[in-house]
């Protein structure tokens, strides 16, 4: 937030305002153009990618830190403004006149909405031409080589590939061999959360991206409120216990404050309240999934979820119950059968948990339930209730 949007804030501030200024500058699945407390990490990026400045390729790179440290924010952001900086291939050089070198162009894939190898060409095809690029109706071996076509006649690319490996995502070893399928002069940059020894890909550099440190998490979660939140909404203290409990984490710290937020307002409370900060971390599940892969899911799954958290506690107190609550709900038009297979598929990608439910006689094998392992209150806020039925 510059100076000027502050300023303008100010002036548009009225007593009264609710405590949800732009619930999108809370939301833990976007992410700010100027990524707070990351600098040193970012130079050890542009390290890696310091040979493309003088118009060669760069090494590939592997990026990996746990949930919630940065990684997305900071390569999104990285690569959309290197990738103002790449042009057209300059087709002769001499000896008697500069020409200042091409940078490659820098294209970011997020691998939730890329998973497969049409999908994952068809989003670097998008990214480096002005032509539509269609979405059916064309072969994938087609489309790899109208890709080949664009680079051998533009830029090198360097894509970088987020969420590999993932529940869902392939591994970085097979979206690197999609792209250098395609051509030698594309360098991968890949994205995850594992430790470059559990990825079956070896990358010439790694960079790390540690948890943030309490002090940072304060100034990132102080930067997005200063936007999302009403004026004095939330107070520097309670911004420093939610930065404690978050134990580094801003993907759950964000869900904490939006959760709070939604609380205290639905009360119509003036501020967040110390009742509306447990309620929001109550509602942030440990270990929690990532926003983003669920929001990444198609519409008809993220509905059924919208549809379980829905649910009583008795109503989905085990996983028969929830799956004929579902399937009786006006708005869904499935057999029980496809949502008990969906909600298992579900569990087995680990958006949900299957926890044992104790029988009271302890007769017989005892049932269970399904838990959600990601902020519901957070994700009843982005989906909305204005989704279309399944």
């Amino acid at each position: 937030m510059n100076i000027d949007d502050r300023i303008e804030r100010r002036l548009g501030y009225e007593a009264g305002t609710s405590i949800l200024a732009d619930p999108e500058a809370l939301s833990p699945v976007v992410h700010a153009d100027s990524p707070v407390g990351r600098g040193p990490v970012i130079e050890q990026l542009l390290d890696a990618f310091e040979s493309a400045f003088s118009g060669s390729l760069p090494p590939s790179v592997y990026v990996y830190g746990p949930k919630g440290s940065g990684k997305s924010a900071v390569v999104s952001a990285l690569f959309d403004r290197l990738a103002t900086h790449s042009g057209p291939r300059q087709a002769i050089q001499t000896s008697t006149r500069a020409v200042q070198p091409t940078v490659p162009s820098f294209v970011y894939v997020d691998a939730r909405t890329a998973s497969t190898r049409f999908q994952l060409y068809r989003a670097v095809l998008a990214a480096i031409t002005d032509e539509p690029v269609p979405d059916h109706g064309i072969g994938t071996d087609e489309l790899a080589a109208t890709l080949r076509d664009a680079i051998r006649t533009g830029p090198d690319l360097v894509v970088a590939v987020d969420h590999t490996d993932e529940p869902g995502t392939p591994q970085a070893a097979t979206l690197v061999g999609w792209l250098t399928d395609v051509g030698r002069n594309i360098v991968p940059t890949c994205i995850g959360r594992d430790h470059p020894d559990a990825v079956e890909w070896d990358a010439e550099r790694t960079v790390e991206f540690a948890k943030y440190r309490r002090h940072v998490l304060v100034e990132l979660l102080t930067s997005r409120c200063s936007t999302g939140l009403g004026r004095d909404a939330l107070s520097h203290g309670q911004i420093r216990e939610i930065a404690e409990w978050a134990a580094g984490d801003a993907h759950d710290a964000l869900a904490v404050v939006l959760g709070a937020a939604i609380n205290a307002e639905r009360a119509g409370a003036s501020t967040v309240r110390s009742r509306d900060i447990g309620a929001g971390i109550e509602g942030v599940p440990r270990p929690c999934a990532s926003l983003g892969r669920v929001l990444a899911l198609p519409e008809s799954r993220q509905r059924l979820l919208y549809e379980l958290i829905d649910l009583s506690e008795a109503d989905r107190s085990t996983v028969s119950a929830a799956t004929e609550n579902i399937a009786a709900r006006p708005g869904v038009d499935l057999s029980a059968s496809t949502v008990r297979r969906i909600l298992y598929e579900l569990a087995d990608a680990a958006v949900l948990e299957r926890v044992t439910v104790r029988r009271s006689d302890g007769k017989g094998r005892p049932p269970s339930r399904l838990a959600p392992r990601f902020p519901t209150a957070v994700f009843r806020e982005l989906f909305g209730r204005d989704a279309g039925p399944l």
